[in-house]
């Protein structure tokens, strides 16, 4: 029994592998937006994204969610507003979930 749910759980390098994979798609699904709402010219000419923070846990609080992250995403140009997004990745169905998103406005991108 203990075999079959070692092997379950992802190894942090395939956690990681749909982070990034999962912020790139809903960075070019914002940018996707944006262009079809307003237009190319109000999207920066390389959008990007910051993970701010990055939380593996272990033990019996991984039983659910096994890891979580907090990203920042940067798309629209000559307006200084950003989109942070919050996102934990689920152990038992192996993919990342996005339960909070919220505009916020900086004065100086990183």
């Amino acid at each position: 029994m203990l075999s079959l749910l070692v092997s379950c759980a992802d190894p942090a390098f395939r956690v990681h592998e749909r982070l990034e994979k999962t912020l790139q798609q809903d960075l070019e699904s914002m940018v996707a937006q944006i262009i079809k709402g307003s237009g190319k010219q109000n999207v920066l000419d390389t959008p990007y994204f910051v993970i701010k923070d990055l939380r593996e846990f272990h033990g019996d609080t991984a039983k659910v969610y096994s890891a979580y992250a907090e990203v920042d995403f940067y798309y629209l140009k000559d307006i200084n507003v950003a989109e942070k997004r919050k996102f934990r990745y689920d152990a038992n169905r192996h993919y990342w979930d996005r339960y909070f998103k919220e505009l916020f406005y900086y004065s100086t991108a990183p």
